[in-house]
């Protein structure tokens, strides 16, 4: 998958928000919990890494950043979700704010989905 990545300049007026979902809390494993799945530990770190783009970054760190979270996608998507945890952890990253930022992931998830609620996958 392609993260394509923007520029300083053209991210400055990106807004990203990702409200909580659900009433009822969520018990959450820790990222140092060793029997967290592949694709919520991927998670944890595509949202450091993510996390860690701000207005100073270099263009070059940007893309190496970028790069780093594209493989986590990668990575991520290599098997289907086995739980709604999972699920919307794949949900997060392909869905990050309004935007769609890995086109075939999205595909993938749109698949799975399909799946899950009993569909035949277009």
């Amino acid at each position: 998958m392609i993260f394509h990545a923007t520029t300083r300049s053209a991210a400055l007026g990106t807004v990203v928000s990702i409200p909580a979902m659900g009433s009822a809390p969520v018990e959450r494993a820790s990222a140092a919990n060793l029997n967290e799945s592949p694709i919520l530990a991927g998670f944890r770190r595509w949202e450091a890494l993510r996390n860690s783009i701000s207005f100073g970054i270099s263009d070059s760190d940007l893309k190496r950043v970028h790069r780093s979270m594209s493989e986590i996608v990668e990575t991520m998507f290599a098997t289907p979700a086995t739980t709604t945890l999972e699920f919307a952890a794949q949900f997060m990253v392909v869905c990050s704010g309004d935007e769609i930022e890995y086109r075939r992931a999205a595909r993938e998830l749109h698949a799975h989905a399909q799946t899950l609620v009993g569909m035949l996958p277009q």
